[in-house]
């Protein structure tokens, strides 16, 4: 972040901060120790919550395991390369998957309808060796998740407060983990439900916000671009909904959330209206970028990068709007964490094949979160990692997918495995053939470049 960007920002001082930050977790922490208190005694709702929530519920549910903090810097960062047709095929992407859901769920339901979760499938299905495999991928790719997320909430710290962001990220941690450890499942998803409700109104009163504030002229539109159709933004149509289609398969926050519909019907609807919400959300937030390069808060020769310039308009306003933007990406950071610490939790339990007591697992969370903490605060390209996670699981995925189809049943777990790692081996196969050396093609497994490259080959 440039120091130029920082010294503009109407920075939240120090003793409003820690009231906005503390008392919105405090908010939290009493919401998920009620919502707990139903589930705290029942091991159902504890460890599956399966057939728990109604069809607005579990909507709003799937709108919360798809947004964190996160949002603020990808999605305007998309805007600003792939201009407004990169904005809408990355709100597409997000929400798209969740249709996948829809028709791989009822499967799940019909091979077992007492099924909870995708590695108990893969245990019933393929045996103990691939269900290790993927339980320990499964726990890998949640921490990646963490670990962005928590990146993410400590720059926003960092660029709306004066306060060293470790404090408050930690205790984010520690919240979460309290009222999950408490009410498990159930917790995670009746508190994401309401948080989503808050979301949505706080994420609608500063586009409101934003729209009356911020006025470019058709002159500053038509100068920075951003509004005719690019093909970089048609690629990333199809490219970003494959990609995140397969790394949610790995996500347990999603089939946790899919086996908690009532039934077929209610898990179709709730994916519908789930797409539209995470759509308009992604799709409103996204249009953070090129409306930061049209107003002028932002433009590519300036060393502030694409990724902060939702923040650069942030910063052409009043002192409460960064207010507002605390108190928003300190609840999109409650939803993103409590999330992956459930999933985290089912990946683990399941992998030990729910023979170890609960509480073990979730002290073996809790000691989890101090890695991924450390990893955090050394600040990783939050692109990079998410693109790592959706390159392996768009490699490897297929094959387990594979043990739905009643035709091949013939299919072992060894076929799996080198299926899997076949996926992996392919994409660099790939890069040596495309590429022309065996060095650079080797690095696509890395994505060095990134995803935003223009590449006329």
């Amino acid at each position: 972040m440039s120091d130029s960007m920082n010294d503009a920002n109407p920075k939240v001082s120090s003793p409003a901060a820690n009231a906005l930050i503390y008392m919105t977790l405090i908010a939290f922490l009493v919401l998920g120790m009620f919502a707990g208190w139903r589930s705290h005694r029942n091991a159902g709702l504890f460890l599956k919550a399966i057939k728990s929530q109604s069809v607005w519920s579990l909507s709003l549910n799937f709108l919360a395991v798809n947004i964190g903090s996160g949002i603020f810097f990808s999605l305007p960062e998309v805007g600003t390369i792939a201009g407004i047709t990169g904005v809408f095929a990355y709100a597409f992407a997000a929400g798209a998957p969740l249709f996948l859901f829809a028709l791989v769920g009822p499967l799940f339901r019909k091979h077992n309808a007492k099924q909870w979760s995708m590695t108990a499938f893969i245990m019933e299905r393929y045996g103990r060796p691939l269900h290790i495999l993927y339980g320990i991928i499964c726990t890998l790719f949640v921490g990646m998740y963490m670990v962005s997320e928590l990146t993410t909430i400590y720059s926003v710290f960092q660029l709306l407060t004066p306060l060293h962001p470790l404090a408050p990220m930690i205790v984010i941690c520690v919240i979460t983990t309290i009222y999950t450890a408490f009410g498990g499942v159930f917790a995670s998803l009746m508190t994401d439900a309401i948080q989503c409700i808050l979301i949505f109104v706080l994420i609608i009163v500063a586009v409101i916000t934003v729209g009356v504030s911020v006025r470019p002229s058709r002159d500053d539109i038509e100068r920075a671009g951003l509004v005719k159709p690019t093909k970089m933004g048609g690629e990333l149509f199809v490219i970003l909904t494959l990609a995140i289609a397969f790394s949610d398969m790995y996500h347990q926050g999603f089939w946790q959330r899919t086996f908690a519909s009532r039934n077929d019907r209610d898990l179709r609807w709730a994916t519908f209206n789930g797409f539209w919400l995470v759509f308009i959300i992604t799709a409103l937030v996204g249009m953070a970028g090129p409306l930061a390069a049209w107003s002028g808060t932002w433009s590519p020769d300036s060393d502030v990068p694409g990724s902060s310039a939702f923040f650069t308009i942030i910063a052409s306003m009043s002192g409460w709007v960064s207010g507002l933007t605390l108190v928003l990406t300190t609840s999109l950071s409650c939803c993103a964490i409590d999330t992956c610490q459930t999933a985290m939790f089912a990946s683990l339990y399941d992998l030990v094949e729910q023979k170890i007591n609960i509480w073990v697992v979730r002290a073996v969370v809790v000691l989890l979160n101090i890695p991924i903490i450390f990893i955090a605060i050394r600040a990783p390209d939050i692109l990079q990692v998410y693109l790592l996670a959706d390159l392996l699981a768009s490699a490897t995925i297929l094959p387990v997918l594979a043990g739905l189809i009643n035709k091949l049943n013939f299919v072992y777990w060894t076929d799996a495995l080198v299926g899997c790692f076949g996926g992996i081996i392919a994409v660099g196969a790939f890069g040596q053939a495309y590429l022309g050396n065996r060095h650079d093609g080797w690095r696509l497994l890395l994505l060095d470049g990134g995803l935003y490259v223009n590449d006329e080959r």
